[in-house]
């Protein structure tokens, strides 16, 4: 598998984009050239130039905590670390970091941007949370059940009686009738 080294780039890089707000891309140093340039003409409260003397030693060049870089994805990635080098876990979900932080603990791997001890603790509390949310919403949900079978029940009963009543008037105006048809006839 090839490995992919980290590029770091330019100090400040954060503040100013030539390419664009917010670009993450492409965004590597490009020389100012502008005649009014105030980032060129080294004006205070720009962004410094680089210029010679900006680069690292030879020895320590691209090194992270003195170790070489290696972007990790997977742990079949992790597994592959040597002593010398440092993991840099890339940007993946939170079941790939977790499994992750669990490996390099059991197997004492440097990952160089995340504390696995501290990462593996939020998430354990973020998945407590989410179990707890949802005992909330299903006790919720037997609630509504709950209440929506008694109204439900009610309307029946309800409905029964009227029934019960309308039937008990209709068996009562037909006695009536009958009763006036017989005096009538009379």
């Amino acid at each position: 598998m090839k490995r992919k080294k980290t590029k770091f780039l330019r100090l400040g890089y954060t503040q100013y984009s030539k390419l664009g707000l917010r670009r993450k891309k492409k965004q590597k140093y490009r020389r100012a050239k502008g005649g009014e340039n105030k980032f060129r003409l080294k004006m205070k409260g720009h962004l410094r130039n680089v210029s010679i003397g900006f680069r690292n030693e030879k020895k320590t060049r691209g090194l992270v905590k003195g170790l070489k870089s290696v972007l990790v994805h997977n742990i079949d990635e992790l597994n592959q670390i040597k002593k010398n080098e440092i993991a840099i876990v890339a940007h993946v979900g939170n079941k790939n970091k977790k499994e992750i932080c669990e490996f390099a603990i059991k197997n004492n791997i440097k990952l160089a941007n995340i504390n696995p001890k501290k990462f593996l603790g939020k998430i354990e509390e973020k998945i407590k949370g989410a179990k707890e949310e949802k005992t909330k919403r299903e006790e919720k949900k037997k609630i509504n059940e709950k209440k929506a079978k008694e109204s439900a029940e009610k309307n029946e009963k309800e409905a029964k009686e009227k029934t019960a009543t309308e039937t008990n008037q209709e068996a009562v105006k037909h006695e009536t009738d009958i009763k006036q048809n017989i005096e009538e006839k009379k």
